[in-house]
């Protein structure tokens, strides 16, 4: 029979959840043999050194009254035990105790049965290629258990740091890391890692360290992956993270199953409030509260589309389905054929509503429109409409990927209002239509320069930065301006229907000075990465 130490035991014949108390120098002490508490007296067999001695403290007071774990290890101190393992409460004067006769002392889960763990240690040291296969079937049975209690793909992952002492990693399918477990390799590495395909990848400045990676799931059913990393991986550390892949497909099965019922009935529910029809709202209430949706709370309508063709919205879908969740946020949505129509459930002042929208715009190029706050559920139609308009406006005056409050477009839900109307057109012409004209003659950029002056409240020094021109250039254009526009630009009535007029140009679609539907101008100036002025409140 060989020998092996507490660190081998740990990972491969000792209950997951088992903790050495004593100290980690302890995980390098050899145990040649195991056994038990017996049922009878004496305690133990004739003990010779080398032994795991496995013992339930409730039975050894049952045994012997006198049997605390104090005077167990006094006595077994006498013999040259390799170490001592108990089920049961393990307090401070048994750990100092165990210290002092540098006895290394491991807690058993509460649930543990001494012979078992004995039969498995014993397996380890004859025949540890069987002891393999059952520790492997132990850490897949207690994962699936992991799955069905509902502990997630935090649980699953946790449980299988534990039983291989290894750091671990969960990927999702397009390789981004979601969570990790353990520090060594460092987190940089697991974090540079894309992982494509099952295998072991090539790692750079890893001080020796290494990686296995596993697909969770195949095909059209490839869900993620998961990988272990440490030095010298084991066949274990591969059966581990092996079992680790079937459990977390199990687990994202079932919350994909899950959220595609909640899915269906929040739009349903979405869909009765939206169609106009009478409806139940004490029942509707009833039902969207066994899906965690509370209706009396206030809802903004996020009304989301892609910013360009190559993004489908079965892509947003998954990535909303995703930022909901790391919110705890429960928020009723229906996908429609080019656009995802959500109620998110915020109150006042909370923002939570723009940091969904953000974290959804970083992973895919979205548009959105939002709407004012709705504050019961007969508002919800309302607000749908309002984030429409809102998106409707924000891709014209800031373009494809805006995210436009309907709150923030003041004057420009007005103009909206009034796009069909003769009398704007008539109103634009005439204070704009001259400047219109120009421009496109002479291929000018009044307008812009227009917009440039008015985005900065006049500031003439600040104005001329970001139209990247001389002050001196800027006042020559503003005298041109007057003149051509036949406007007084110190008078402030001209000013308020130079900026309406410029507000209508973008609202009536008017294609701008340089031909770029007015995208040169005012989105131009305000815009930073990605995102129109309206995203920053």
């Amino acid at each position: 029979m060989k020998s092996c130490s507490i660190h081998d035991l740990l990972r491969l014949a000792l209950p997951f959840g088992t903790k050495l108390l004593t100290g980690k120098s302890g995980l390098n002490r050899h145990i040649e043999h195991a056994v038990s508490l017996r049922a009878t007296l004496p305690a133990f067999p004739t003990l010779r050194g080398g032994e795991l001695v496995l013992m339930s403290a409730q039975d050894a007071l049952i045994l012997d009254d006198n049997l605390t774990l104090s005077r167990v290890i006094k006595r077994l101190g006498d013999v040259p035990v390799a170490a001592l393992g108990v089920v049961g409460p393990v307090d401070d004067e048994a750990i100092a105790l165990a210290i002092d006769a540098d006895m290394p002392l491991l807690r058993l889960p509460p649930s543990t049965v001494a012979r078992s763990v004995e039969r498995d240690v014993l397996l380890q040291l004859d025949r540890p290629e069987l002891q393999l296969e059952r520790r492997a079937a132990q850490l897949y049975s207690e994962l699936t258990n992991q799955v069905t209690n509902g502990a997630g793909v935090e649980g699953v992952m946790c449980t299988v740091h534990e039983a291989t002492n290894r750091a671990v990693a969960f990927y999702n399918a397009s390789g981004e890391l979601r969570l990790q477990y353990g520090s060594r390799p460092a987190p940089a590495v697991f974090a540079a890692l894309r992982p494509r395909e099952s295998g072991r990848p090539p790692l750079t400045a890893t001080d020796g360290h290494a990686m296995i990676v596993k697909m969770v799931g195949k095909g059209a059913m490839m869900l993620g992956y998961v990988a272990i990393g440490g030095m010298r991986l084991e066949e274990w550390d591969d059966l581990a993270v092996d079992r680790a892949a079937f459990a977390l497909a199990l687990e994202l099965s079932k919350q994909q199953a899950v959220q595609a019922v909640e899915a269906r009935a929040g739009g349903d529910i979405l869909g009765a409030l939206m169609n106009g029809a009478p409806v139940d709202m004490g029942l509707l209430q009833e039902q969207a509260l066994e899906l965690g949706y509370d209706l009396q709370r206030p809802h903004l309508a996020l009304l989301i589309v892609p910013a360009d063709s190559a993004t489908a919205v079965d892509t947003i879908h998954a990535r909303l389905q995703h930022h909901l969740q790391t919110q705890h946020v429960g928020a009723p949505y229906v996908v429609r054929d080019s656009s995802l129509l959500c109620l998110y459930p915020e109150d006042a002042g909370s923002g939570r509503s723009w940091d969904l929208l953000r974290a959804l715009s970083s992973d895919v190029p979205i548009s959105a429109g939002i709407s004012a706050p709705a504050f019961n559920a007969g508002g919800w139609q309302h607000a749908a409409s309002e984030a429409q308009q809102a998106l409707t406006l924000g891709r014209q005056l800031f373009g494809p990927r805006s995210l436009t409050s309907f709150v923030d477009l003041h004057v420009y839900r007005l103009l909206f209002e009034l796009r069909t109307s003769t009398e704007l057109q008539r109103f634009h012409q005439s204070i704009l239509g001259a400047l219109v004209e120009y421009d496109r003659r002479h291929h000018t950029v009044l307008l812009t320069t227009l917009e440039g002056y008015f985005d900065t409240q006049g500031n003439l020094r600040e104005a001329a930065e970001r139209l990247l021109i001389h002050r001196n250039t800027l006042l020559y254009r503003l005298r041109r301006i007057a003149e051509i526009a036949g406007i007084d630009l110190e008078r402030t009535e001209d000013m308020l229907a130079l900026q309406i007029a410029l507000k209508a140009h973008r609202v009536l679609g008017l294609p701008a000075a340089n031909g770029s539907n007015g995208s040169n101008g005012h989105a131009a100036i305000s815009a930073t990465n990605g995102f129109d002025k309206t995203a920053h409140r």
